[in-house]
């Protein structure tokens, strides 16, 4: 399933969190847009301080409400890259549980900042032909991962734009990916995350990569309090 490994196609960026001590496990490309040098284990604090300040108690917030009960979350915000450069994000994860409670975060982090100008006409042009996939798609995640609907379409074009992918072509390929038996998952969501992190790989499943990405990016975290980000 997912979060069994975290792999990183250049653009789209992964993470994993064990809350058993606290371990983060970051992509490459999430490592470098924090300015992580090699080596470096990824930690909570790190990421938190790279938050904008006036957006970094809901990001905060998110994050611990997950770690308190199972499901789909997602947060948009900002933050400043290892450039200075303020940048507009979105995370979106699925927190895994276990009979003692939730054990995991896991998902993907996409960047919103440019406006992706090309893809945004292109995407007018075929939303008359497609608009019926594209508005599937968009309420997909929209409902499964608790976004409006703007930050949806805007996922829609982020992965479009950075897998070099037409927008109705993502869109077609999650709506039959939600009916491929290959995607049956226990739960919806964990349907859809492998689907939409699967784009940049061909169809593949980025979670089944056979190593992680920067294995030794993550590391243990000193003790926390339950329900609380370590690290």
């Amino acid at each position: 399933m997912g979060p069994h490994a975290v792999q990183s196609d250049g653009q789209t960026m992964y993470f994993r969190y064990e809350v058993d001590g606290g371990r983060w496990t970051w992509s490459a490309g999430l490592r470098e847009i924090h300015g992580l040098s090699p080596g470096q284990e990824p930690t909570a604090e790190l990421m938190l301080d790279r938050v904008v300040e006036e957006d970094r108690p809901t990001v905060l917030a998110r994050f611990e409400q997950r770690l308190g009960e199972p499901g789909p979350f997602s947060c948009v915000y900002r933050m400043r890259d290892a450039h200075g450069r303020v940048r507009r994000l979105i995370v979106v994860g699925q927190s895994d549980v276990a009979a003692e409670g939730v054990h995991r975060l896991w998902g993907f982090v996409v960047d919103l900042t440019e406006p992706l100008r090309a893809s945004a006409r292109a995407a007018v042009a075929a939303s008359a032909e497609h608009r019926a996939a594209i508005e599937q798609a968009k309420g997909a995640l929209m409902l499964s991962f608790g976004v409006e609907e703007e930050p949806a379409f805007e996922l829609l074009r982020a992965y479009s734009s950075q897998n070099n992918i037409k927008l109705s072509a993502v869109a077609e390929r999650i709506v039959a990916g939600l009916g491929d038996p290959a995607y049956s998952r226990a739960e919806p969501v964990e349907s859809l995350l492998d689907i939409v992190m699967g784009l940049g790989s061909g169809g593949g499943r980025p979670f089944e990569a056979e190593a992680l990405i920067g294995a030794s990016g993550g590391g243990a975290a000193p003790e926390g309090r339950p329900g609380h980000l370590r690290g």
